[in-house]
């Protein structure tokens, strides 16, 4: 199928479809968790110790490995679909050899630690529960190259639905250890975080083992030529990878320090400000790199552009208002979710902080997600690379600064995360911009300038509305707070309604304005 605007949004909306499943699946486990453990600091352990299991994810699995197979696939097969088959063939098997050493390796180093090692309790506890959930690497990788190449296959379904079958796994697991205390069923939790990946990796082998069946009885070469030519794009997409996922490692780090159960007000506070970018951040980059690739290689310069503005089109008009949603109803968002059982008043406060830390990246993040598979797809890795270690130095002083300097604990963590990645789409927009990719112009504010006025209208009135029910006696005293379900949501609902009517009512009459405006300039 020819690639056009309308095919990118259709495959967008297949991967919102089944990210959907997947995000809302996620938000229940995590109001599970939240609810029967809350901020335990064996719960701050298990999710440090899930940070460092799966910090080889995005390097193997994810971003880099993905970033650096989909061109050098689509380039092949547009030679020859055999030669493509049989590059994931022999990828897929390499990978497995890679990840079974690694995770052998690693579990063997961590094994030596716990026995001989003198090791302070929680740093115990958190080696111990990351050397359980190591395997689970094996599968998540897997998974990761699987989605990949289903991508280029135009399944965006299946991809974005599996984790649903994670997250249920999880939630499982969890519902099964609801009795026992905090620090007893971690252990057991992390050994369901390895059942959850292999599940998830199993759902995408139907589609795969359908495309690959004919290539079983080709030749098998572990260092094949077309093997060899993912080697430099791999290397300098790990460089970058590599330090985003140090940077996600040493703020889990960081919080720890900050305060013993700052990776759980992390953890929880990024879980919704993820779920915007996972619904339409990355379903536009995921969907938009396959196209940009094949236009590349076709040598077509003025679709590539087009196919770019409309991706950095949508994924700003998108951003732009779930940004301010995220600050006007963080704190109603977080409580509704969080605020119950052992998640009390205090938790939904410092967890509000850390969101709107957070939602001041969101905007950037998004932008990322496309920017840098634009670079990818010109087969520019080195400018993302060098990009996402600048942004490593930079969050690593400032959660240095935020942390020492200011004592503001687990914060510091969040807003250093959002400054950083505001200077990643900085470099990443104006190096491209330099190498003669038009990316925000006039015409591209021109374009969204009815988005952002909808938005600030919409923020400031849903503010107004909100401080004057919070002045009335039926939400005085922040009663809604850890209150029941029926005022918890009440109380979003009183602020999600207006904001989403004031967007959309000013949205639609800039839109008709703007068509009175052409309509009567034709005339004349």
């Amino acid at each position: 199928m020819k690639d056009t605007i309308q095919t990118i949004r259709r495959s967008s909306r297949l991967f919102v479809s089944g990210t959907l499943l997947s995000r809302l699946t996620g938000m229940l486990r995590d109001m599970s968790m939240a609810y029967l453990f809350g901020t335990h600091r064996s719960i701050a352990a298990f999710m440090v110790a899930f940070r460092l299991a799966h910090l080889f994810r995005r390097l193997f699995g994810e971003g880099a490995l993905q970033s650096a197979f989909i061109p050098q696939f689509e380039a092949l097969r547009h030679q020859s679909e055999q030669r493509a088959l049989t590059l994931f063939r022999d990828l897929s098997l390499l990978l497995a050899i890679f990840l079974i050493l690694l995770v052998g390796g690693g579990c063997a180093f961590l094994g030596v630690s716990l026995q001989w090692g003198d090791l302070h309790p929680g740093h115990q506890e958190i080696l111990y529960l990351t050397l359980i959930m190591l395997p689970s690497l094996l599968f998540i990788c897997l998974f990761g190259l699987n989605t990949a190449f289903l991508q280029c296959e135009k399944s965006y379904f299946t991809p974005g639905v599996a984790p649903a079958i994670f997250n249920g796994v999880w939630i499982l697991t969890i519902f099964i250890l609801r009795r026992m205390p905090a620090d007893e069923a971690m252990p057991w939790l992390s050994l369901g975080i390895v059942i959850a990946c292999l599940c998830q990796w199993l759902l995408t082998l139907p589609q795969t083992w359908k495309s690959l069946k004919n290539t079983l009885f080709l030749p098998w070469q572990m260092l094949s030529n077309d093997l060899r030519q993912l080697g430099k794009p791999l290397a300098l997409g790990i460089m970058g990878v590599a330090a985003s996922q140090i940077n996600s490692a040493m703020d889990t780090l960081f919080a720890r320090l900050a305060e013993p159960e700052g990776p759980a007000f992390l953890w929880y506070a990024i879980r919704i400000q993820q779920l915007p970018l996972a619904l339409f951040g990355i379903a536009v980059a995921g969907a938009a790199l396959p196209p940009l690739s094949r236009a590349l290689k076709a040598g077509q310069w003025e679709k590539y552009h087009h196919f770019l503005h409309d991706a950095l089109y949508r994924t700003w008009i998108f951003m732009l208002p779930l940004t301010a949603a995220v600050f006007i109803m963080g704190e109603a968002s977080v409580n509704l979710l969080y605020g119950r059982g052992h998640f009390g008043p205090e938790e939904v406060l410092k967890t509000t902080h850390c969101l709107w830390a957070y939602g001041i990246g969101l905007i950037p993040s998004a932008l990322v997600l496309v920017l840098a598979p634009a670079s990818y797809a010109q087969n520019n890795y080195t400018l993302p690379a060098y990009a996402s270690f600048a942004a490593m130095l930079s969050n690593v002083f400032l959660n240095t600064l935020f942390m020492i300097k200011f004592h503001w604990g687990a914060i510091s963590i969040a807003i250093a995360t959002s400054i950083s990645a505001w200077l990643n789409c900085y470099l990443l927009g104006w190096n491209l911009f330099r190498s003669g990719v038009s990316l925000f112009s006039w015409a591209f504010f021109k374009q969204t300038l009815p988005t952002m006025f909808a938005t600030g209208v919409a923020f400031f009135g849903t503010y107004k509305m909100r401080d004057f029910l919070e002045e009335t006696s039926f939400f005085s005293n922040r009663e809604f707070s850890c209150g029941s379900i029926s005022t918890q949501f009440s109380f979003l609902a009183c602020q999600a309604l207006p904001f989403a009517i004031l967007f959309f009512l000013c949205y639609l009459i800039c839109y008709v304005s703007e068509r009175l405006f052409c309509t009567h300039i034709q005339q004349v």
